[in-house]
C-alpha cells in the first residue's frame, strides 16, 4: 500500500512539474524605443490568423507554417458576434475556443497580440458586432451610451475568463491586448476611451493595453492618460 502510495504521488509531482514547465511569467513592456520582453529589446514579426475563419483542425498547421514563414507572433481579433451570439448567450466551444487556439499557439512557440475590441472591422458583418445590439431601442455603439457600455462590460469580462490567465505575466503567451480598433476614424470621445480601458482591467487584463489607429486619425483614437500610465508603469518596473 505504500509503494502504492508513492508511487501515486510521484505521478503526481512529474504531472505538475510538466505543467509548470509551460507557465513561466515574463514581462513585457514598453520603452523609448523597444519592446522588452523580460527586459530585452524584442521585435514582434506577426501576421494575423482569425481562428473563426479556420476550421479547428487547421489551427495547429496554419500556426506551424506562418512560423515557418519566420514569424514569431500571432495576432486575431476576438469576435463579439461569434461568442454571443444570442444575447446572454456565450459560446467558447468547437472552433470557437479562442483559449485553445492561443494555447495551441504557444505550444507551437508563438506570441499573440490579442484584440478583443468591440469593433473589429475585419470585413466581417457589423463589424463584429452581435446582431441583437441592433433590436435594443435607443442603444448606440461605441459610445458611453449606458445600455451598450453594459452589454459590452457583460461581454468583455467573459473573454477575460477566457484569456486573461493567458497573458504573459501569468506564464502565457498574449503579448498585448487591444482595447479599440481604429476608433479614431470613428469619433474622439477620450472619456469613452478610459471607460474601455477600466473594462478591460477590470476584466482581468493586466498587461500591456494598446490602441490602433491609421496615422492620420491617431489624434482621435489615442488616449493621452493611458500611455502616461503606461509609461509611467514601464519606469517603476
Amino acid at each position: 500500500m505504500k509503494i502504492l502510495n508513492l508511487i501515486c504521488l510521484s505521478a503526481v509531482l512529474i504531472l505538475l512539474c510538466g505543467c509548470s514547465k509551460n507557465k513561466i511569467a515574463h514581462t513585457f513592456e514598453l520603452a523609448d524605443n523597444d519592446f522588452l520582453l523580460d527586459g530585452k529589446p524584442f521585435q514582434i514579426v506577426s501576421g494575423e490568423i482569425h481562428y473563426p475563419r479556420v476550421p479547428r483542425e487547421a489551427w495547429r498547421d496554419r500556426m506551424k507554417m506562418a512560423k515557418a514563414m519566420g514569424l514569431n507572433t500571432i495576432g486575431t481579433y476576438v469576435f463579439w458576434n461569434v461568442h454571443e451570439p444570442e444575447k446572454n448567450v456565450f459560446d467558447f466551444s468547437g472552433n470557437n475556443d479562442i483559449a485553445e487556439f492561443v494555447k495551441i499557439a504557444q505550444q507551437e512557440g508563438l506570441w499573440v497580440i490579442l484584440r478583443p475590441s468591440p469593433y473589429v472591422c475585419a470585413e466581417w458583418e457589423f463589424g463584429g458586432y452581435p446582431y441583437w445590439l441592433q433590436n435594443e431601442q435607443g442603444m448606440k455603439v461605441r459610445s458611453q451610451e449606458k445600455q451598450y457600455l453594459e452589454e459590452y462590460r457583460k461581454y468583455i469580462h467573459e473573454v477575460g475568463k477566457q484569456l486573461a490567465p493567458l497573458q504573459v505575466n501569468h506564464g502565457g503567451n498574449v503579448l498585448m491586448v487591444q482595447i479599440e480598433n481604429e476608433y479614431g476614424s470613428y469619433g474622439a470621445d477620450k472619456e469613452y476611451l478610459k471607460i474601455n480601458r477600466e473594462m478591460f482591467i477590470d476584466a482581468g487584463f493586466d498587461g500591456l493595453l494598446y490602441t490602433c489607429d491609421p496615422q492620420k486619425d491617431i489624434k482621435n483614437g489615442f488616449f493621452p492618460e493611458h500611455f502616461r500610465l503606461l509609461m509611467d508603469k514601464t519606469i517603476r518596473q
